[in-house]
């Protein structure tokens, strides 16, 4: 897909993008944690190749990225981000666009994300564009392994059985892809 005005094309996240994917994903401000490493890439693009997308300039620079999950009931957007010095130029809406459509054309009734608190820019993204912030329900996990969440996203307030068992003292380990 050629997005023209913008002057960005609109194509496949590849195994090869990783590395710049994590470079752009830390200097948009996002975290990363083991499943934005190489080896979790692969098997996203595995089981859902067409719900990877790349936005590129036209030198082929990784400009932006939208990867998309779908469990055959719910879809769901990831790591929706656009290089600082092109933000505010309609690539992120591009990418989101685009991801939607594929979810649709898959069955799905629904996506959902995750942004993190503090983030007054997605939340606005993501408001102009239909998206509600789901006050029914909270959103619960669990860390599998070391998920390297910063410190803003665990809460010192909750009793000790509700905080993240795998956080230390010191603060959240560097991020790593």
């Amino acid at each position: 897909m050629d997005a023209g005005r913008l002057q960005v094309r609109i194509d496949r996240f590849a195994l090869d993008d990783v590395d710049d994917a994590c470079a752009l994903w830390r200097d948009t401000g996002m975290w990363l944690r083991p499943s934005d490493g190489r080896e979790q890439m692969a098997l996203l693009l595995e089981r859902d190749p067409d719900l990877q997308l790349a936005a590129r300039d036209g030198a082929g620079r990784l400009v932006g990225t939208a990867l998309g999950g779908w469990d055959g009931r719910r879809a769901y957007v990831y790591q929706l981000a656009v290089a600082p010095d092109r933000q505010r130029q309609g690539i992120a809406s591009l990418l989101l666009e685009e991801l939607e459509a594929r979810f649709r054309a898959r069955g799905a009734l629904k996506a959902k994300l995750q942004v993190l608190r503090g983030n007054e820019a997605s939340r606005a993204f993501f408001a102009a564009r239909g998206y509600l912030v789901e006050t029914d329900c909270e959103p619960w996990g669990k860390e599998l392994v070391r998920g390297d969440a910063p410190p803003a996203c665990r809460d010192p307030q909750a009793p000790a059985g509700l905080r993240d068992p795998l956080a230390d003292d010191e603060g959240a380990p560097p991020s790593r892809c």
